[in-house]
């Protein structure tokens, strides 16, 4: 596996990463309208957005040349981490998320945030999280997730 930071030219795999991972994966904790209404907006042109005029950095985790996951990172949050079906279990979301903490330190970042899916918390913890608040996350068409902003410090 390697990790790497994302082009343009991933944002139609990262599309794909981030449905499929919120429906397999979330679906023991979300209901089957908040899955839809969550992949509902999913567009690879979101992710170039990001990527090219919203100065957000991304990087993703590729398995023999097939991305299985992304990390998302702006300023001194980390918007997203997300695997593939297929990639849970193998250390890509960690290393996902250790990619925008170094990149963040690099910036001078000393103290990281995040919103964590009730999916998760538990991985966050694990690597250093801590819980700070629980909050609800409004999607577009205004159906609620229920989530928790975590923060770590990454001196």
């Amino acid at each position: 596996m390697i990790v790497r930071r994302a082009t343009v030219d991933d944002a139609d795999a990262i599309c794909d990463v981030h449905i499929r991972s919120i429906r397999v994966l979330c679906a023991n904790d979300y209901t089957p309208e908040q899955i839809e209404s969550w992949v509902r907006y999913k567009s690879a042109d979101n992710y170039r957005k990001a990527m090219t005029e919203c100065g957000e950095v991304l990087f993703v985790a590729a398995r023999h040349l097939k991305i299985i996951g992304f990390s998302q990172l702006w300023k001194d949050e980390i918007t997203s981490v997300y695997v593939a079906p297929e990639g849970k279990g193998i250390g890509a979301g960690r290393a996902l998320l250790e990619a925008a903490e170094d990149h963040a330190r690099q910036q001078g970042v000393t103290e990281i945030k995040l919103r964590s899916t009730i999916t998760s918390i538990a991985f966050y913890e694990h690597l250093g999280y801590q819980r700070v608040e629980d909050t609800i996350y409004t999607l577009r068409d205004r159906v609620k997730l229920e989530c928790v902003w975590m923060r770590k410090a990454i001196i």
